[in-house]
This record gives structure tokens, C-alpha cells and sequence, in this order.
């Protein structure tokens, strides 16, 4: 009789909070996102990935103090489970990037591995990352990781501008993952070196241009292609028009990269959510009936399909 052997254990669903530039609300609406998650009886672990302005804690209430993310990255803690802190709300934890010396802010390669490698371990439904402002290296290979990358935008030209050249680091970052690499890698280095002759203006027609040269490397690219699916929050909407923020860039990316990128929610401008943060409480806790909290429920309900509490249900 052969052995039982126990089915694996279940990974948390990972969530990626970015966008272009900061001050545009990423970290209130990812630490709100996770208070909502566990209000529905999963079991959620919020990771404050910007270690250059690091703030979830003071967002939650919680103090600057105890272990921290730049504790496990450093090897003063081996294992990331062991800097998990549970917060006021049942059912979320949190790993604090409060204290983080400024060299932790651009953690290496290895660094980066190991930290995905251990939130896979978590025990939880969620691991929801807050990711720091700009287009890094270290910011995209988060994003890029995650099985659901979240951008926040907010109607402002700046903020639009930096969406969009977000998602162009993000794609052609995952780009330089297909294989077999370095076909890929010359194919592209010989369809950009004649960008202008060939009338290369976006990702779609320089994959078109590609796969005339390289059948096999533009087939490696467009496996990665189909892997890169973000979709859009716009966040502080105050007048009608700003509804269509969403909608109107989902339309010019599916021209710029050939599938259309989805808005889950346009979220208004809420006094409760400056309040909240004045006052060290989540506004999904202090404010349940707010207009703010509505909306994120609802971009809940969009990114985790219905109303379902725990990943794998």
C-alpha cells in the first residue's frame, strides 16, 4: 500500500498596489484593500514594500516599532513569518517597512527571490504588496510577480503621464523574460535598430515586426505578452468626466500594447480618507459607510470575482 502523502499547501493570492508616482493614494487604498479582504474572513498579510517612504503602519495605528521588512532582507530574521505583526483588525497582519535604512530602499536580486519565495509560504488567503512611486527595477519585478497587479491613477496629467510610462517599463520588463532569451534579445535589438524605417510606434506592431524575422523568438514574447495583465484603479475622481479616466486609457492601451487593460472602479474624492489617516485608523473601519469604502468594495468584488472570503473557496 503506498504511502498518503498531503496535498500542498495553498499560496496566497498576491497583490500588487503601484503606479507612477507617489502621493496619488496607493498606500491608503492598499491598506484599506487588505482591511476589506479580512472583513470577508480571509486571512491577509499586508507587506509594506516601499522602503523609501514606508507608511502602512501609521495609516493602521500602529507603531513605528518591532520587527520590519528591512529585519528579514538583512538576515536578522530568516524567516519572513517571523516579522508578521497582527494588526487591530481580525484576520489582518502586517510587515512593516517602517526604520528602513536607505540603502534597504533598492534590495538585490537575491534579495528580491527570497522575498517572494517566503510570501508564498505565508499562511494566508492574501499577501497584499504596497508598492513604492516610480518605475524601478525593484518596484516592476514586484508588480510583475504579483498574480494580480493593481496601478492607481488619479486624473491628473502628471499622474496619467506616469501611469502610462509605469505600464511601458512593466511590459517591456516582462519582455526581457521570454524565451528563448537571447533570440529574443537580438531579434528586438535588430527590429529597434530600424525603428523609424519599419514604423515601430508601439509593443504590438514591433511584435508583428518580430515574428517576420524570428517566428520562434516572437512566439516566446507573445507567451509573455499574454501574462501581462494589470488593471486600473482611478482614484480621487471629483467631477463626471474624471469617470472616464479608466475607461479611456484601458482603450489607448489595448491600441498600445493589444489588449485592453481593465478599470475596476473609479473611487471619489472622499474628506473621510484624509480624516482616517489624521486619526490612525483605516476609513474601511472607522468610516464602513463611506463613499470611499463603497468603491474599494466594489473593486474588490471585480478583482477577487464576487464576494467569495478566502482564495481557493
Amino acid at each position: 500500500m503506498g504511502t498518503a502523502t498531503n496535498p500542498p499547501a495553498p499560496t496566497p493570492r498576491v497583490w500588487a498596489i503601484g503606479g507612477g508616482k507617489g502621493g496619488i493614494g496607493k498606500s491608503v487604498i492598499a491598506a484599506n484593500l487588505a482591511v476589506v479582504l479580512a472583513q470577508r474572513g480571509c486571512r491577509v498579510v499586508l507587506i509594506d514594500a516601499d522602503l523609501g517612504g514606508a507608511n502602512l503602519h501609521t495609516i493602521l495605528g500602529m507603531p513605528a516599532r518591532g520587527p520590519t521588512l528591512s529585519d528579514f532582507l538583512l538576515r536578522r530574521s530568516e524567516r519572513l513569518g517571523d516579522i508578521v505583526v497582527p494588526t487591530a483588525t481580525a484576520g489582518l497582519s502586517l510587515v512593516s517597512g517602517s526604520r528602513a535604512p536607505v540603502d534597504s530602499a533598492n534590495p538585490r536580486y537575491a534579495q528580491k527571490v527570497r522575498l517572494l519565495r517566503h510570501i508564498a509560504t505565508l499562511p494566508a488567503d492574501h499577501a497584499v504588496l504596497d508598492l513604492g512611486g516610480g518605475s524601478s527595477f525593484n518596484m516592476l519585478d514586484f508588480f510583475l510577480a504579483a498574480d494580480h497587479g493593481v496601478v492607481v491613477v488619479v486624473p491628473e496629467a502628471t499622474s496619467v503621464e506616469n501611469a502610462y510610462h509605469f505600464l511601458k517599463a512593466a511590459y517591456f520588463r516582462r519582455m526581457r523574460r521570454a524565451q528563448p532569451r537571447e533570440r529574443v534579445k537580438a531579434a528586438v535589438a535588430a527590429a529597434m535598430a530600424q525603428l523609424q524605417q519599419l514604423d515601430i510606434r508601439s509593443p504590438r506592431e514591433l511584435l508583428r515586426r518580430v515574428a517576420e524575422a524570428d517566428p520562434t523568438a516572437a512566439e516566446g514574447m507573445l507567451r509573455e505578452a499574454r501574462r501581462f495583465d494589470p488593471a486600473l484603479v482611478v482614484n480621487r475622481v471629483q467631477r463626471p468626466e474624471h469617470r472616464r479616466l479608466g475607461v479611456d486609457m484601458g482603450l489607448a492601451c489595448e491600441d498600445y500594447f493589444g489588449r485592453r487593460m481593465p478599470c475596476l472602479g473609479t473611487i471619489e474624492e472622499d474628506e473621510v480618507v484624509a480624516r482616517s489617516v489624521h486619526e490612525r485608523q483605516p476609513a474601511a473601519e472607522r468610516y464602513p459607510d463611506s463613499r470611499f469604502v463603497g468603491a474599494l468594495r466594489g473593486v474588490v468584488d471585480r478583482l477577487v470575482g464576487g464576494a467569495g472570503a478566502a482564495h481557493g473557496a
